[in-house]
């Protein structure tokens, strides 16, 4: 039986990919991926990420994470054997005359405690309090996976923050009552930043989106504006990601002429803002038609790209789709669409051409009829999720 990481190659291998390439696309340090195809299971900080690393590995060279996970987990329990020789130790029988002595001896020490405690507490209406619970501690910032020098720490208290940081500053980024810590590792022609998660890499220009408390969904949305490695300094916009709320179902039923159509508002509070100018995106108008109606998302992917969709009909769904592979989703009414690299996704609505965003741009939207009252009719709209 193939081990794991002789699986592991054998499938990187097999697809004609380098670790170099699955580092870059899956935002997985090259020595961890190094360290899952040799086993040196040693490299991880914790089993916590070793698994997060060997699930996220092996869904991209489309291996089944849960059996490689089951495969890891039973090459731990062989690396422990059993200690034969106290199994085969041969324990001889504790006396009766003894047992019974020791009985005795807790029986009469549980009488002495009640009658010269509890019962004069209990007549005397002098019933001891419970003790109180310990103050919870103030929750400390969760510390990277890998251990670095922090000189400097930043608290991102607001929606936005946007300024000049140098190698070893922390960001302490508070998501409900624990915080979390991203920090700069290392900046040459691209930063290195470490988090609890793992470490991502980026160029000046790039974008990223940072998973902080591990539970699938980003946190924080990070662009680096520059960088300048002859001062280890760096021009860093973070904000927070914020995932849409969920919008109300739109009414469909026919009005008669004396009332509008009930279609909810797109408003911040459901789509999320964009602070910056330049990442202000245009709503675009798909079709238009006299009353709503039921449409198909088709989509080529000509890269790799990370698919993140949710609808009435399919609930919340995520994949990774490579160069080749198509989606099809048949929405009634709404679905929200969000895109690891916008320009690996060719789409069409029912025939029309869609334009989710360029190449290496996260794109977030949703897709909905919207009653427009000048034009009396309905139009198909991309709109925008910051």
């Amino acid at each position: 039986m193939e081990s794991i990481g002789q699986k592991l190659s054998s499938a990187r291998e097999a697809l004609g990919f380098s670790i170099e390439q699955i580092a870059r696309e899956t935002n997985i340090a090259k020595s961890y991926l190094t360290a899952l195809e040799q086993e040196d299971f040693n490299t991880f900080p914790g089993e916590t990420y070793l698994l997060g690393f060997l699930r996220n590995y092996s869904e991209y060279l489309s291996l089944d994470p849960e059996e490689m996970v089951t495969l890891y987990r039973n090459m731990k329990i062989q690396e422990q054997p059993s200690p034969m020789e106290e199994l085969l130790v041969i324990r001889k029988p504790v006396p009766r005359a003894v047992v019974i002595i020791i009985i005795a001896a807790v029986v009469l020490a549980l009488g002495a405690v009640g009658y010269f405690y509890v019962y004069p507490n209990y007549i005397e209406g002098r019933v001891p309090a419970a003790p109180k619970p310990a103050a919870a501690e103030t929750a400390e910032p969760e510390a990277p996976a890998q251990k670095v020098t922090v000189k400097d720490t930043y608290e991102f208290a607001d929606e936005v923050i946007e300024k000049r940081f140098r190698k070893n500053d922390g960001i302490s980024v508070k998501l409900k009552d624990q915080s979390y810590l991203v920090v700069i590792s290392n900046i040459s022609d691209t930063v290195t930043f470490i988090h609890p998660r793992g470490e991502t890499s980026m160029k000046a220009g790039d974008e990223a989106l940072i998973d902080l408390d591990g539970d699938g969904a980003a946190d924080i949305r990070m662009l680096l504006r520059s960088l300048d490695s002859s001062n280890n300094s760096i021009v860093l916009h973070v904000d927070r990601f914020v995932q849409p709320s969920g919008a109300a179902k739109t009414d469909t039923a026919a009005a008669d002429e004396d009332h509008e159509p009930v279609i909810p508002a797109v408003t911040e509070e459901n789509t999320g803002r964009a602070g910056v100018p330049s990442r202000i995106v245009k709503t675009a108008v798909v079709r238009e038609a006299a009353r709503t109606e039921p449409f198909t998302l088709n989509i080529v992917f000509r890269g790799y790209c990370l698919l993140r969709y949710e609808s009435a009909e399919s609930g919340r769904q995520e994949r990774y789709f490579r160069r080749g592979e198509t989606f099809r989703l048949d929405v009634n009414s709404e679905v929200k669409l969000w895109a690891s690299n916008a320009g690996s996704i060719s789409g069409k609505i029912n025939g029309a051409d869609i334009d989710l965003g360029g190449s290496g741009e996260v794109s977030s939207s949703v897709i909905r009829w919207i009653y427009n009252k000048d034009s009396l009719k309905y139009e198909l709209q991309i709109i925008p999720m910051y």
